[in-house]
Formats: C-alpha cells, structure tokens, sequence
C-alpha cells in the first residue's frame, strides 16, 4: 500500500515477502527456545493454565498446539499479534520484547501458523493464520482471517471452557525431524518423545519461579505436555542448600531520573553422599555442564547455565550455580538478544560479575576436593595392589638406587647409584596396607605433582597423589581395568626408577623440574575429559 503523505522524494519499497518470511526462519531458533517463545505470550496473557500439546497423525504428519486461559484477542488484537514486529505491550515487565518471537519461533519449524482466540468470555472464536506457501503463491503478506473451526474451538475451550484464551497452532512442520522411511513408524515417534522429554524439562527450568507454587517472586501458572503437568526443577536445590552462600542486590542508575536493580546470590550444592536423599540428588542433575550463572529477566531464565565466557566448565566447580535476576530497565545493560535466549554483559558488569564469583568458585572448589579426596582415598588403597604384585616379582632386577645413609635432622637421604653418592630429599615411609611396597596413592603431593619417587620399607617406590586431576580422570575411570592400572603405575614406577638411577648432584634439580612441568601439563590436558561415571567417583 502507497502512503500518499509520503514526501516526493521518499518512496515506500516493502520487502518481499516469501525472501523475508523465509529469511527469518534462520534465525537460529531450536526447538525448546521457540516453544519457550510462546509460552512466553501466554504467561504475557496472563494465563493461569497451559497445555502443550505434540502429536504425530497416522501419516507422520506433527502437530504442535499451545493452549491457554489467558486473556484472549478480539480481531485487532490477533492482526497485532500476528504482525511481524507487532506494537509495543503498554506492560513493559511483559516477558514478550521484540514483538517477533512469536512468528520467528513458530515458523522456524512450520510452514503454517495459526493464533486462534476468544477475546470476551462466550464471545466468537477468531482465527488468523501465516501460511508461508500461500504468501509465496500471492507474493504478498497476505494474512488470512476467519472464525475458527469446530474442532479448533473445542480444542481452545479444552483449557478456556468458553471464556477468554488462545490457541498457537502448528501445521505443515517441515523441521523438526529429519526424513524418515515410514513418517510414522516407531523411530519417528521415538524421535518425537525424545523432544518432548527435552522440552518438559527445558520449561521446568525456564518457567520455574511460575510453576512453584511457593516462590512468590512470580504469578503461579500450571503447564502440561501431552496432559502431562510439568514440574518445578530447582538448580539450587534450596531443600537442601537453605540459603545461599553469598548475595547482592545492585542499584544501577537510567538515565537521571531512574533506577533499577539486579540481585546475585550464590548457591553450592552438597555434594551427592551429602544429599538427604539419594533421589533429590539425581533429581538435581550434578554434572559439570549445569554448573555457572543462571539469568532470569522478568522471572523467566533466559540464559545458561554456563559462566559467559569469564571461566571455563571444569570438574572443580560443578558445585556452584549461581542465580541473576533482572527486570526488564535493565535489557539495555545486559544486552538482552531477540530469541530472550543469551545475554551478553557490558565491561562494568563484566568486571563487578567476575569479581563477586571468586568467593562462591573458590568454596565450591574446596567442597568438591574434599568429597573427591574423600571418595579416591577408599578406591585407591584397593586398585593398586595388582601393580605392586607385579612389580615386587622384577624389582631385585631393575634396581637402580641403594640408600646407603639417612640425615634425621635435616630429613636428607643419601643414595648410590651408577653416577655415585647423591644426597637427596626423599620420602622413607612403611606400608600403608598390606603388600603396597612399590605403589602407593596419597592424598596430595609437595606443588601439586602427579608423582614422587620414595623408598617404602627400603623398596624403590612412587607416591601417586590423588588429588591430581589426571588420577580423578584416568585411573578413577579404569580403576576396574588391573591392566590399564597397571600399566599406568609400571610407567610412573619406571620413571622414579630412573630418575633414582640417573640422578646426581648436579641434576637433581632437573629431574624435580620435569616432574613439575608434566604434572602442570598433565592437569592441563584432562580438562576436557569427561567426568567418571558417578558409580566410579
């Protein structure tokens, strides 16, 4: 349409159509974000119930529906709604921002989406609908309006029960599974849970200051998946936690007139023996990838978990999460994206964030030790005594080194080797349990070293320290292995044995040295390990 009060000088070029509506289904969108997106417009409508609704038809056709009681549109509303950027709530808290999610979410995965509402209590049923092969056919944006079918008002008043609501309508889904043989045979519909089991979860994770019915801090609202009720998933654990270790509530000035606030606290998690209750610790799901912040804008978490790029994940601190919250004066300042699914932090936030994090990182680093030392103490006095075994039967031949005298004082130990007398600060200790005379773990190390050559009750030994990331990585996860553990400890043992056989006044610093350095790229190289089973930890 030509805006005749346009200046001559000015022409009105409207996009084309099927390039933009296509366009815009790349915008990266998977599939709990965009389900995330209309809910969002349902809880906007002040929804009390809602119900999801994912099913496949006899020929592999998907339907996905979202219903709701929420407070419904009459016909100008539902063009708005349905209008790519689409008027600005006079609700600002509103959890809808951009005025696109609806659109872009949905057509990210159906070539057909309908908005089918009641907008007075036992009022018409009104229907709009995008159809994406229809505005390419016409090549215009060519929204259709209607009343609603019979079984989509009985679908509608399923959750309204003929008083206000709406209902999101996916049809001619064409992204979500791949191709599949037979459309609708068992891998399909497998494929299909599969979604549904992630996306039940997903949204008791988003939604879940609105799904528990004792947070006050949002509206209660019930949600359903396939008639199913999603529950609340807490990632703080507060049965168990109580309260948090640390918190903040920040003022931040808008402008010169304004202000507004965002409130950090900090949580760590007890470990799994710790636990009440061994369901409530699976239930709180402590692996390394659900650790970090959590950043809710409105009440709604719309980033993480993970630690915005200021850490990496690592083992150490996979008990700490963390809780951000925000409303909506402050989109600016976290710099909030369309999809309401990341954040990025300016450089004061970024500088306050990292410096606040450091006490809660550094105390659920300690916890985590002191339950991995705790756990490898009781599993390495057992996995080593193959080893042992095994070395004890060749260790008259490959000696390398006699002690020949022992300083009390100073704590010095001479030894005599194919390059003379050396004296040495060197560990002399007993058998901690019975035949581990060549092999034996303890609980930490001098500099954190992975291993240090010893003499136990007079035998060439090693001391292998636990509490290295490298034992927690790779003995721990084959502790049931006797060969992969013993071939571990020969190639540690042969190292000491070696050194104990070359080493000298006048490089015995570079032996301390190389052990040093190995250690610290040892520690390096397992970062990106997985954790152990939790059965083997």
């Amino acid at each position: 349409m030509i805006n005749n009060n346009l200046d001559s000088s000015y022409l009105e070029v409207p996009p084309d159509p099927e390039r933009i509506i296509e366009g815009l289904r790349d915008t990266g969108y998977e599939f709990n974000t965009s389900m995330a997106d209309v809910i969002d417009n349902s809880i906007a409508a002040k929804a009390n119930n809602i119900e999801v609704a994912i099913t496949m038809d006899f020929r592999g056709n998907i339907f996905v529906s979202v219903t709701d009681d929420g407070c419904g549109m009459d016909k100008d509303g539902l063009i708005n709604a349905m209008r790519y950027g689409s008027r600005r709530r006079t609700d600002q808290s509103s959890l809808g921002k951009f005025g696109l999610g609806l659109k872009t979410a949905s057509t990210a995965f159906c070539r057909r989406l309908s908005a089918i509402s009641r907008g007075q209590a036992g009022g018409e049923v009104l229907k709009a609908t995008w159809d994406l092969d229809h505005i390419a056919s016409v090549e215009r944006w060519a929204l259709q309006l209607g009343e609603a079918t019979g079984n989509e008002t009985e679908l509608l008043d399923s959750i309204a029960k003929g008083k206000t609501g709406t209902v999101i309508l996916w049809e001619k889904v064409d992204r979500l599974l791949k191709a599949y043989a037979t459309p609708d045979g068992k891998a399909a519909r497998k494929a299909l849970k599969r979604y549904e089991d992630d996306l039940r979860f997903h949204i008791s994770m988003v939604y879940q200051r609105f799904l528990d019915k004792n947070d006050r801090r949002a509206s209660d609202v019930n949600i359903r998946i396939n008639g199913e009720p999603v529950l609340p998933w807490d990632p703080y654990c507060v049965s168990e936690t109580k309260a948090p270790i640390a918190e903040k509530v920040m003022k931040v000035e808008i402008g010169e007139d304004d202000h507004a606030e965002f409130k950090v606290r900090a949580f760590i998690l007890p470990r799994k023996d710790e636990f009440s209750d061994q369901q409530v610790a699976k239930d709180a799901r402590l692996t390394n990838n659900m650790q970090g912040l959590y950043v809710y804008r409105e009440n709604r978490l719309i980033h993480g978990p993970d630690w915005l790029e200021m850490y990496i994940k690592e083992p150490h601190t996979s008990l700490c999460r963390i809780e951000l919250s925000f409303d909506y004066k402050l989109d600016d300042a976290f710099q909030v994206d369309i999809k309401k699914s990341r954040i990025l932090l300016d450089d004061s936030l970024y500088d306050w964030m990292q410096k606040f994090l450091q006490g809660p990182r550094r105390e659920g680093q300690e916890r985590y030790r002191k339950g991995i030392a705790a756990t490898v103490t009781g599993t390495a006095a057992l996995i080593h005594a193959v080893s042992n075994n095994a070395i004890h039967s060749q260790a008259d031949n490959l000696k390398t080194a006699e002690v020949t005298e022992v300083d009390g004082s100073t704590g010095n130990v001479t030894i005599t080797n194919k390059n003379g007398i050396t004296k040495l600060k060197i560990k002399l200790v007993e058998q901690k349990n019975s035949g581990e005379c060549h092999v034996q773990p303890v609980d930490s190390l001098q500099d954190g070293v992975l291993w240090e050559p010893a003499f136990i009750d007079g035998n060439q030994a090693v001391r292998i320290n636990t509490g290295h990331p490298y034992y927690h990585k790779v003995y721990i996860p084959n502790q049931k292995s006797g060969v992969i553990v013993q071939g571990l400890d020969s190639l540690i043992w042969g190292l000491c044995a070696a050194e104990l056989g070359n080493v000298s006044e006048s490089n015995k610093r570079n032996f301390e040295e190389m052990r040093y350095e190995v250690s610290r790229i040892l520690r390096r190289l397992v970062e990106d390990l997985p954790e152990p089973p939790e059965a083997d930890a």
